[in-house]
């Protein structure tokens, strides 16, 4: 049996909690069997926190689906996908050398 083909997703997530939301966000994803690329993680001083990851899912998989899977805990504020990877991480790379 072949394996399915894969694509790269933009997840961008707003966390109330940087430390319950970041552990829930990667555990999540783990469990639904998506591949880390990249993950990061900026924490405000109020105890909030932005979230960028970059995962490796089926090619089937939608990716609003896959925002509304990782939004369900009380610690997301906002979750939301994309799938120009390219162009995001470009531009992540460029504001991280900026």
């Amino acid at each position: 049996m072949l394996a399915e083909p894969m694509r790269e997703i933009v997840v961008e997530a707003a966390l109330n909690d940087s430390y319950d939301g970041a552990i829930r966000l990667l555990g999540d994803a783990q469990r639904f069997g998506f591949e880390l690329r990249s993950f990061a993680l900026a924490a405000r001083t109020d105890g909030t926190a932005s979230a960028i990851i970059t995962l490796t899912v089926p090619i089937s998989a939608d990716a609003q689906l896959v925002a509304t899977r990782l939004s369900r805990h009380p610690s997301m504020q906002r979750v939301s996908t994309r799938t120009d990877v390219g162009k995001s991480l470009l531009n992540h790379q460029q504001a991280a050398a900026a």
